[in-house]
């Protein structure tokens, strides 16, 4: 890897330093990568993870072929139940270790076991920025944006932490003469500070800080308007630019009204574009607004009496599930318990109506199979949902969520002898040996050991529960509830 600037694979690294890789590491990190991709395939997402990294210590700046699938692997695992990196991990791979590339590689391998962390991506923006992986920093920059934009819990200190590393990023890619990346990078600090200035209309120092790199932004396109290839390449940034804002999860009402009415007036002249149809609905149901997700239902509604095409109407009912979802929460956080039994009596009959369809539409299906099972249990209908879910474990993803439910139907059924052989051999298969669905299938074993009178065997479940969380449920209370042993 050839380097100016500081050594970044030894020295703690600075921003002046810009990482460039060799053919021959870029190959060599490419086998790397082709491995991962077959392990994440199988669903062997925790070896997956470990080749991306040794891959991206190659080629620490390879986000689409390295980072990317990383980050794919990640979510999946994380879908599975994946355990989240424990205190001797973060011991064991500190993110500030003086070896700027050592504290970035363990930054990816942190980050690959808990994406939503942004404390991970916060780690790769700033080890990114020290080794001069810029392409990775900028990309971990766009994710951690996004996560700060979404959650209410943001400090000010986070968003203005991102915003100072970008700015070093800009910086050091316009000494360089890269204008059209330190645009782009400048341009997400700005946005980085909005947020912080949204939040904290009042704050003089939010305010200035906005002004201030919006400022060097400014001044950076003025320095720059005579070339072509920058104005083309600032083009590309605006666009960018667009898809961001299109990709944030909280923008200012004026922003999303400019974004919707482009979106519509794409879709009015393209009808037949899906790509045109599905970015105006992702608009209109981002911030989860009645109006715009009546909206959505409507225009896809439409398309659907149009082109008899099924997945407009499947779009629609999921938009209208998310409305009777965040009925019930509105219901919940009121504390209205009449109100909260109707919210859940009709999300679930709209729920049963919507999965019965597909899996008519959708016969050889076993996701949807799962989905509607899941919703038949939820009403009771246990000897339906029985076969719904005995078909539906094909399906390797849902195979150990169909194994709990069978167990629960069984135990409901007051079938003890099935019920504990189902749970006990998805338990012996599962991968995760302390996860929530690892401590709600034992949870169930032993409810129904207890229920089937092997006192013994229920007490040795509920305590190895407690030996992985003291507080799961009622298991404390059903503990001290049995009999004395002997």
């Amino acid at each position: 890897m050839a380097k100016k600037g500081n050594d970044a694979s030894n020295g703690p690294g600075s921003a002046d330093v810009h990482l460039v890789t060799s053919d021959v590491d870029q190959a060599k990190a490419a086998k790397w990568f082709e491995r991962g991709r077959e392990l994440g395939e199988k669903r062997q997402f925790d070896y997956a993870i470990e080749y991306y990294v040794n891959g991206l210590e190659f080629w620490p700046d390879a986000v689409e072929e390295g980072l990317k699938p990383l980050h794919g692997c990640a979510v999946a695992r994380r879908q599975t139940g994946g355990k989240k990196p424990g205190f001797k991990d973060t011991m064991k791979r500190s993110m500030t270790d003086k070896n700027a590339k050592q504290a970035l590689l363990n930054s990816f391998w942190l980050f690959g076991h808990d994406p939503d962390n942004t404390n991970y991506m916060e780690g790769i923006v700033r080890n990114g920025t020290r080794l001069g992986a810029a392409e990775a920093a900028r990309w971990a920059a766009s994710v951690l944006l996004r996560a700060l934009g979404a959650s209410a819990k943001t400090s000010p200190k986070q968003l203005q932490a991102l915003a100072q590393s970008l700015e070093q990023l800009g910086d050091a890619a316009a000494e360089r003469d890269d204008s059209a990346f330190a645009a782009s990078v400048y341009q997400m600090g700005v946005d980085a500070l909005n947020v912080w200035f949204r939040r904290n209309p009042k704050d003089r120092t939010a305010e200035s800080a906005v002004r201030n790199l919006s400022t060097k932004l400014t001044i950076l396109k003025g320095k720059y308007q005579g070339s072509e290839s920058f104005r083309d390449s600032i083009a590309d940034s605006e666009e960018q630019k667009e898809l961001h804002d299109r990709q944030r999860t909280v923008q200012s009402e004026d922003r999303l009204a400019q974004l919707i009415s482009k979106a519509e007036t794409e879709y009015g002249e393209n009808p037949d574009d899906e790509r045109s149809l599905r970015k105006l609905i992702d608009l209109l149901t981002r911030q989860e607004e009645e109006e715009h997700e009546s909206r959505a239902i409507d225009i896809l509604m439409g398309e659907f009496e149009r082109s008899k095409d099924y997945r407009h109407k499947r779009m629609a009912d999921d938009v209208r599930m998310k409305k009777l979802v965040r009925s019930i929460r509105k219901a919940a956080k009121a504390g209205n318990q009449e109100a909260l039994k109707q919210a859940q009596i009709a999300s679930l009959k709209f729920d049963l109506a919507v999965f019965k369809e597909r899996v008519e539409r959708y016969p050889t299906d076993n996701r949807v199979k799962y989905e509607y099972g899941v919703r038949v249990f939820r009403a009771g209908k246990y000897d339906d949902a029985i076969p719904m879910f005995q078909t539906a474990r094909a399906d390797p993803k849902n195979r150990v969520g169909c194994a709990m439910y069978l167990g629960q139907c069984f135990f409901r059924k007051k079938y003890y002898s099935q019920a504990i052989t189902t749970l006990k051999d998805a338990i012996e298969a599962y991968e995760f040996k302390d996860d929530d669905l690892a401590k709600n299938m034992h949870y169930w074993l032993g409810r129904t050991q207890e229920e089937s009178g092997d006192i013994d065997s229920a007490r040795d479940t509920y305590g190895k529960i407690l030996q992985m969380d003291y507080n799961f449920k009622d298991v404390r209370a059903k503990m001290d509830a049995l009999p004395p042993p002997g």
